[in-house]
Parts: structure tokens; sequence; C-alpha cells
């Protein structure tokens, strides 16, 4: 994140839909903001929230974000240690893995990887 105070970047699963219809895409988003907040949301606009609390994240740092999504149970690490465990997403069932950034601001990815079992 490289905006103070409201910049985000988000790690995400099951995402429904890409392109120009990419803005109402549902799937579970486990987002980090620089204000020092989480939250975990079924759609992209964030309107369905999970999960929400302090993570004390901040711009210009790195982290390590783990989302796993095991039938409709969705848990998140960040750097290694348990955020939040079990919100229930109950859809979508399926899509794709993503990164991205609130209000398509700066950010950088590393290491970025998949694993589906």
């Amino acid at each position: 994140m490289e905006t103070v105070q409201t910049g985000g970047v988000f790690v995400a699963a099951r995402v429904d839909k890409g392109g120009q219809s990419v803005r109402s895409s549902r799937g579970v988003f486990f987002w980090v903001f620089a204000d020092g907040t989480y939250k975990v949301t079924n759609d992209l606009a964030g309107q369905t929230v999970l999960a929400e609390g302090l993570s004390g994240t901040r711009a210009f740092g790195w982290y390590t974000l783990s989302l796993s999504v095991q039938g409709q149970y969705a848990s998140g690490l960040l750097n290694g240690y348990p955020l939040w465990k079990n919100a229930v997403a109950l859809s979508p069932k399926h899509g794709w893995a993503a990164v991205g950034t609130h209000s398509f601001e700066l950010a950088q990815f590393d290491n970025f990887a998949v694993e589906a079992e």
C-alpha cells in the first residue's frame, strides 16, 4: 500500500467476474488497509462484510496475507498469525484467485501463490 490512511489491498478467492464487470464481482475478499484495519467481504464493493477489525497494517510496509477457503468457511492470516477464522461465505462456490487495490491505487505484490486442494 502506498497511500497513507486511505490505501488498501486485497487477496481474493472464488472471484466470479472480471473485465468490465469486475465492479459487481462476488467472492471472498481479504482486505488490509493503511489505517490499521482489515475487512473480509463477499463482494468487491465491500457491501457484504463477513468480518472486520484491527490489523496494525500501515502504508509502505510489507505484509504476508494468507487466505484459505474450504467449503463455506474462510480464514485469514496476517504475517503467519490468525487474523480471522471461519467466516461463512455461501457463494460463489468457485471462481478465480485475485489481487488488487482499493480505488486502483499503487501497491506492490510479491511471491503470489495459489494452492488448490
